[in-house]
């Protein structure tokens, strides 16, 4: 029996979707590392964290991951408005900051198990 187009094309799409997933330890621990070198002082981390959840804001949703993008603009929100200013982050942003990091941590681990149980069913 052959499979369908359709089958095919979902078959597809949930691959590059699960190969997306399998990357996102490393994209988180990206956004950690960016956070740490912020909390410490290093202000120069600030543009590189914005553009890291930036560029997760694009491809969450480009993905099919509508939750992994929502909680990547909200930390891309934060991190743009303290760029606008050159005033020391206080610790209520970094704390703000940090909640983004573990929401996109958290997003990408219910993606996953979404696309675990959508495999099984």
């Amino acid at each position: 029996m052959t499979a369908k187009p359709d089958d095919l094309l979902a078959q597809q799409l949930r691959a590059l979707r699960r190969e997306y997933l399998a990357d996102s330890t490393q994209r988180v621990d990206e956004l950690r590392r960016l956070y740490v070198r912020l909390s410490t002082g290093e202000r120069t981390a600030l543009p590189e964290l914005r553009q890291a959840f930036h560029r997760l804001a694009g491809s969450g949703g480009s993905y099919g991951f509508p939750l992994v993008s929502t909680r990547s603009r909200e930390g891309e929100r934060i991190a743009s408005r303290l760029a606008s200013t050159e005033t020391a982050i206080a610790r209520p942003d970094l704390e703000a900051l940090h909640a983004a990091v573990d929401g996109v941590a958290h997003a990408f681990a219910e993606a996953l198990n979404a696309l675990n149980a959508e495999s099984l069913g």
